[in-house]
């Protein structure tokens, strides 16, 4: 049993509000109580969402819900950096994501914050470690993921128009081109979209990066 699971089994018949005061909060806030949240849905156990309160951080919040369920330190310590170490891996490995290429071409009534905010319409991210899945597995996931994206969609994008292909790009630089019906039709050398950005003078974030709910 890892360390999810052990979690999991200890804290499932205890509300979350105990939880929280047994780690040593007064109240059971928003904040904390959504990270609690997160921690049971992460593979990560919540090391890869952002978390600071008067109390704790992203780590110290895991280590004292271990010890309000009393896993022993020996157990818990050793499994956290574990984590750790694959969170530094995955986030370090190329982030794997889909492409809804609309053969878009910017005319010159198109503002550019336009095309920043609504980009993420058009680039889908795969999770965290999803390159460490098998070839077939990615692959097939990837065209599921277009047929998907086809049916919600509707096959039009705000501001980029009708999708006419999707691409899974699996390293730099490099894609397998997939129809609108989620089949594979070809590969791609070189392919690298550019991306439309748009930010405040003197700084380098991308304020359309703000819309992308897959973002950690």
């Amino acid at each position: 049993m890892n360390l999810q699971q052990e979690l999991l089994l200890r804290t499932q018949h205890l509300a979350d509000a105990d939880v929280l005061r047994g780690m040593g909060y007064t109240s059971a806030d928003e904040t904390s109580l959504a990270h609690l949240h997160a921690i049971r849905r992460s593979p990560y156990l919540g090391l890869e969402k952002t978390h600071r309160d008067a109390r704790y951080g992203e780590r110290g919040f895991l280590e004292a819900l271990c010890r309000c369920v009393d896993i022993p330190e020996a157990d818990a310590g050793p499994a956290i950096e574990a984590l750790e170490k694959r969170l530094v891996e995955d986030r370090a490995a190329f982030r794997h994501w889909l492409f809804a290429d609309t053969d878009y071409v910017r005319g010159p009534g198109t503002p550019i914050f336009a095309m920043a905010f609504t980009e993420h319409f058009c680039r889908l991210k795969f999770p965290l470690g999803f390159w460490r899945l098998p070839w077939e597995e990615r692959l097939a996931a990837a065209c599921q993921k277009a047929r998907d994206h086809i049916t919600e969609s509707g096959g039009k994008l705000v501001t980029w128009g009708e999708i006419k292909r999707y691409h899974y790009c699996y390293a730099e630089k490099r894609s397998i081109v997939i129809s609108t019906t989620g089949e594979v039709i070809g590969e791609r050398e070189a392919f690298d979209p550019p991306r439309a950005t748009f930010g405040l003078a003197g700084s380098d974030e991308n304020l359309g990066d703000l819309f992308d709910k897959d973002r950690e």
